[in-house]
């Protein structure tokens, strides 16, 4: 809940004892220098190897420091917490007294604050930090596992005081977070994304809440970690420590183990670490031995997005856009129960649809297989390099061999139960029908999303492309024109869209997903057909 951000300024903390905290004075043992940082209900302060916490005044709806009392409370439950995990990174408790003299680090004479005192993490050790280094190893992640799976088994079940595993508690804690996110709307989460994770989550309660019960009554729910995201998983020296739990409330800890290994999942996803998820996953549920837990990865995943978008759209402005990826990934999970499924997105050369696949990938949560890019692996080559229409990498065998690779690519991910939306021009309907089929022996649908703009639009997008030479595809205006001529007709598509990509990509983006939730919704498809808008020609008028 509390990812640590350099800030500048006190914040509700009263200033002057953070102004003292800074002085390296402070200390017994007087560090070289001492940084500080803020998180939302904290401030940290880094002094040589130890590191010191202390609790801010404040009343969220999540958490309530506003007593002394309460934030020593909440200090001591943080330490006997997490050392459960991590018991020798976590110290112990100071008071902090004021008299004449100033601020007294130790002195309960006339406590007015209380500190958490714990052994400082090398920092470059730490999981958030090794992923952005590409350090981290499916063998590490095993190993987090590893140490999960028994942590789990044996952690208190808290289910006779604090029933919160009950689903619908659960759904409870599901609205109050929606209800926290109403202020962001526009900000760092748009309404529409928001009314689709809201209908997400009733029909998720709606289908799940048996097995959310059966669970809970068969003793799944357990006091866990409550906060395991990559921030607060250290690869140290002495063995792998997980520290920094949720003390603050009982309800939020107490959860299904599908909660805290979807908040893990998401987070390495949301790191661009998704298939190293995939590995910890694998191993914990070969060692845990639960086969239920998937089919609630998805709301959990969800959910836990939704709260780290939360907690970094209260920080500041500046965290603004770790906000909204966060928020995206979360609406991104909306469309698991609709997987797997193929997006055709096709069109002529400047037509857009690349950069409309880039937007679409995340929003859905999908792989995109782009000709452009197999074509320049398969020839091992890089860069721009403008051929005439059907020569060089662009031959018709070359072509053939790309739409190959592709089908059979796109068929992959398929079997693996995935999303794929597969970019590339789709001339011919002979190239159309080899995904068409793909997708058949999956069970999974497909839509064609053709993308189209005016030919003025068209050649200036072409010459600004040229121009600036940062695009991978080598087409020109002399390739639309030919391209436009050999365009066979959509006849044969399934669900058909035409596009004019003339709008901003958001609202294409927009355009584009309602199309698919309601070609791809369970309703529209019973018995796995779906619905069908045929073209009438090569080029159909825009449908905005």
């Amino acid at each position: 809940m509390e990812p640590a951000q350099l800030m500048p300024g006190g914040g509700p903390c009263s200033t002057p004892l953070v102004q003292a905290m800074l002085d390296p004075a402070f200390y017994p043992r007087e560090p070289a220098e001492v940084t500080h940082r803020e998180t939302h209900i904290s401030h940290i302060f880094l002094a040589g190897d130890l590191a010191y916490k202390i609790k801010k005044n404040v009343r969220y709806s999540f958490v309530d420091y506003s007593t002394l009392a309460r934030r020593k409370f909440f200090l001591e439950e943080e330490l006997r917490l997490n050392r459960r995990l991590a018991p020798s990174v976590y110290l112990g408790i100071l008071p902090i007294s004021r008299d004449e003299y100033g601020w007294q680090l130790g002195s309960d004479a006339r406590p007015a604050e209380y500190v958490l005192v714990m052994r400082r993490l090398p920092e470059k050790r730490m999981l958030d930090y090794l992923l952005e280094r590409y350090q981290v190893t499916p063998r590490m992640m095993a190993a987090v596992a590893e140490i999960l799976v028994p942590f789990h088994r044996e952690a208190a079940t808290g289910q006779r005081k604090h029933p919160y595993g009950h689903p619908a508690s659960a759904q409870k804690i599901w609205e109050e977070n929606l209800a926290d996110l109403a202020p962001f709307v526009g900000r760092t989460i748009d309404g529409e994304s928001l009314a689709a994770i809201r209908t997400f989550g009733r029909r998720f309660f709606d289908e799940h809440g048996a097995l959310m019960l059966r669970r809970e009554r068969a003793g799944r729910v357990r006091e866990l970690h409550g906060d395991l995201h990559c921030e607060h998983v250290c690869f140290a020296p002495e063995g792998i420590q997980i520290f920094d739990c949720v003390e603050f409330s009982p309800k939020l800890r107490s959860i299904d183990p599908a909660s805290e290994v979807a908040f893990l999942l998401m987070d390495l996803e949301a790191r661009g670490a998704k298939e190293l998820g995939g590995e910890f996953l694998r191993r914990y549920l070969e060692l845990a031995e639960d086969r239920e837990l998937p089919e609630l990865l998805p709301f959990y995943q969800c959910y836990r997005a939704l709260v780290r978008g939360k907690v970094y759209s209260l920080i500041s402005e500046e965290t603004r856009g770790q906000a909204a990826r966060y928020f995206d990934l979360a609406y991104s999970y909306t469309w698991r129960e609709l997987k797997p499924f193929v997006v055709v997105l096709c069109g002529l050369t400047g037509s857009g649809k690349s950069t409309l696949a880039r937007a679409l990938a995340g929003r859905l949560g999908a792989a995109v297989i782009s000709s452009d890019v197999l074509r320049k692996n398969l020839a091992g080559t890089a860069g721009r390099q403008p051929v005439p229409y059907g020569d060089g990498i662009y031959s018709p065998s070359m072509t053939a061999k790309v739409y190959r690779k592709m089908a059979a690519e796109a068929e992959k991910r398929l079997a693996a139960g995935e999303a794929v939306i597969v970019d590339a021009t789709f001339q011919k309907a002979a190239q159309r029908s080899a995904i068409f089929h793909a997708a058949e022996r999956h069970g999974a649908p497909v839509a064609v999303v053709y993308c189209h703009s005016q030919d003025g639009i068209i050649q200036e997008r072409l010459v600004r492309r040229s121009r600036e030479g940062r695009d991978i595809s080598d087409g020109d205006w002399t390739v639309y024109l030919k391209q436009r001529e050999l365009l066979e007709p959509f006849v044969d598509s399934p669900a058909y869209l035409a596009l004019n990509t003339e709008a901003p990509v958001a609202e294409l983006s927009a355009e584009v997903e309602q199309f698919l939730r309601a070609t791809f919704s369970r309703s529209s498809r019973p018995g796995g057909s779906y619905s069908v808008r045929q073209p009438a020609a090569n080029f159909i008028s825009a449908s905005r």
